[in-house]
């Protein structure tokens, strides 16, 4: 199980080169965390959490994301960092690993001593960066070429503890336990060796995140059959989750996911409209790489039967008029096309 921030994404590397977005998890409200389910067995998939920190920039303010709190200007600004949160004058902005706070907290950091008039290039610069699929392309194949005897090991883990271990003891007995000690534990220990050298070249900073690991590693066999979860899962930190679709997901899964966000970005009425812009743009110069059309994916959705309109946010349709979204809250809701067709249900 891979716990996750409730608003972040998560995916799912099914093999070296592409993955899928797992879409539904289970929501512990009380943490406002999403439990996600990981393959069980080999070959084991690691998942990867990849989240957008909720503050948005603009020249003149950082706004925090809540819908309850005002603009702060950058003079007034105190940023912080506190176990893994990234804090905006005592409000959590973003939660994460912590060489991701810690580059977030930088660039925070650069845009409050940055005159006016050069922080909105600044922040062009930081979402062109988030937003560059071909350097999250080479971190996933740099991390699928390293990471292959790590993964080979934990597979091997596995094995002998669910299959090579019940067989040896029904079949020899007491005589198979230190044998069988002795593998698991050599094994333990090259999965711990394999964990620290991967975790400094992916993850410098991260220093204590990285002893905790290792320390469950080497004492809990099954933490070392899962070993490549916790390095993957902060593979992406500081990439838009558009981009890590793009190299993570299938053509299919990848259209319909930037559909999403798109949608959710332009039909936000609660974002800021100027920091919006900038990451719709630097969204659709992604797309357009991609050989996708941004206004392809607004378009509204197929119309079923005896509807007339539908939400331009989460593409809900509606058969009778109403002012608002039922499943988003959004408004107002678009009405279909006259000249669009209507797509029947199989009976």
């Amino acid at each position: 199980m891979c716990w996750a921030p409730a608003r972040a994404h998560v995916f799912s590397l099914s093999d070296p080169q592409r993955g899928r977005w797992k879409k539904h998890g289970f929501l512990w409200g009380a943490l406002q965390r999403r439990g996600y389910w990981a393959n069980p067995l080999p070959p084991l998939q690691p998942l990867v959490v990849v989240d957008w920190p909720a503050f948005q920039l603009t020249p003149e303010a950082v706004h925090t994301g809540s819908a309850s709190s005002e603009p702060v200007s950058w003079e007034q600004a105190v940023f912080s960092r506190v176990e893994g949160k990234l804090l905006c004058n005592g409000v959590k902005v973003f939660e994460g690993g912590a060489d991701q706070c810690k580059a977030y907290l930088e660039v925070l950091s650069r845009l409050q001593q940055a005159r006016v008039k050069d922080r909105k290039k600044l922040i062009q610069a930081w979402l062109r960066k988030a937003t560059d699929a071909e350097t999250a392309q080479e971190r996933l194949a740099s991390f699928s070429h390293k990471a292959i005897w790590l993964e080979l090991a934990a597979n091997l883990q596995f094995c002998i503890l669910f299959t090579t271990t019940p067989v040896a003891f029904y079949r020899f007995g007491g005589k198979a336990l230190w044998p069988t000690l002795a593998a698991v534990l050599a094994i333990s220990i090259f999965i711990t060796w394999q964990f620290w050298r991967l975790h400094r070249k992916f993850f410098p900073a991260d220093g204590d995140a990285r002893f905790k690991s290792l320390f469950s590693i080497l004492l809990s066999p099954i933490n070392a059959v899962r070993a490549a979860d916790s390095l993957a899962r902060d593979l992406f930190a500081g990439f838009h989750p558009v981009a890590v679709a793009h190299v993570v997901c299938r053509r299919a899964e990848f259209e319909s996911f930037a559909g999403e966000q798109l949608r959710t970005i332009k039909f936000d009425h609660s974002a800021d409209a100027g920091y919006a812009g900038q990451v719709q743009h630097s969204l659709e110069a992604l797309l357009q790489k991609a050989g996708l059309e941004p206004s392809h994916l607004l378009d509204a959705p197929k119309r079923e039967d005896h509807c007339v309109s539908y939400c331009p946010r989460c593409l809900a349709q509606y058969t009778k008029a109403r002012g608002d979204c039922a499943d988003c809250g959004f408004s107002p809701l678009h009405a279909f096309p006259e000249e669009q067709g209507i797509a029947t249900s199989p009976n």
